[in-house]
């Protein structure tokens, strides 16, 4: 496959405004068979547990009561061949990658996010590396809808340029889901800068930068949306984390895709790091 380079509008973009768009990187017929493995284990009863599934209670343990109330599927990859092979290690995405990580590509943080109907909650607004809190700036972030994702039912939203900003200090407020930005420095933030809805059909690839403050509303529509997302990095990038660290899968290794399955590790670890504190509370 011929190397991938941006366009210049594409380069632009991710250098003013901190985000770029590719269309159908992966066909809808794809999006529907890795929706279906999504929906496949959400709807199954938790391991070890004997379930008496009980049609007229939707929200106890029925396999509807779990989509609805499911937020995501972290660290899936690894659990699904179709979703590795496709996505983490597709090369169609590894090939974007490439541009920015080189050669040597690991997946540093993997995630099934689920917003179903009606019941979907808000993420949010955060930098990436706010949360992860390992000082590092140059990781490569992606999300992919498998279904459509709408203003309607919660699309993200991204504010353009913020990520030329510092990596802010994140708080928890009594209703936070986890770390996020101090709410006033948001309320600042947006009235210099109108947020961008981040609309995508299934098989849309946004990719952002880690400093991008980004969020995505509650979903009171009739509409579920269903995503993978996840950030690629390399081994030299991860030797500077500021965070104790231990494996990640390889997902390229010398310009060559990996497709062992499950996918090797790579151990890296930094004698001089530890984990960070709990976030603080924010300021009343």
């Amino acid at each position: 496959m011929e190397r991938w380079k941006p366009t210049t509008r594409q380069k632009t973009q991710y250098e003013t405004e901190g985000y770029f768009i590719l269309r159908n990187i992966i066909s809808r017929d794809l999006a529907a068979e890795l929706r279906g493995v999504i929906r496949n284990v959400i709807m199954l009863p938790e391991p070890g547990k004997f379930i008496d599934l009980d049609p007229m209670d939707p929200m106890n343990d029925t396999p509807q009561g779990r989509i609805a109330r499911y937020r995501k599927l972290a660290n899936f990859c690894v659990q699904s061949p179709l979703i590795w092979h496709n996505i983490y290690a597709g090369e169609k995405l590894l090939n974007i990658a490439r541009y920015f990580l080189g050669d040597d590509i690991i997946v540093k943080y993997n995630s099934c996010f689920l917003k179903p109907a009606r019941t979907g909650s808000a993420t949010p607004w955060h930098q990436d590396n706010g949360l992860w809190r390992d000082g590092e700036t140059e990781p490569f972030n992606f999300w992919i809808p498998l279904e459509p994702a709408t203003r309607d039912n919660g699309c993200m939203q991204f504010i353009p340029g913020s990520h030329k900003t510092e990596i802010v200090e994140h708080v928890l407020y009594p209703d936070s889901i986890h770390g996020e930005l101090p709410r006033e420095a948001v309320k600042e933030m947006l009235k210099e800068h109108d947020a961008h809805h981040i609309e995508l059909d299934p098989g849309d690839v946004v990719f952002w930068h880690s400093s991008m403050w980004h969020y995505s509303p509650p979903n009171p529509s009739e509409h579920s949306r269903i995503a993978v997302a996840g950030v690629w990095t390399n081994p030299d990038i991860i030797r500077t984390s500021r965070r104790i660290l231990n494996s990640f899968p390889w997902a390229m290794k010398n310009g060559e895709v990996c497709n062992q399955f499950p996918p090797e590790n790579v151990e890296i670890k930094n004698d001089n790091a530890e984990n960070p504190k709990p976030f603080s509370l924010a300021k009343e």
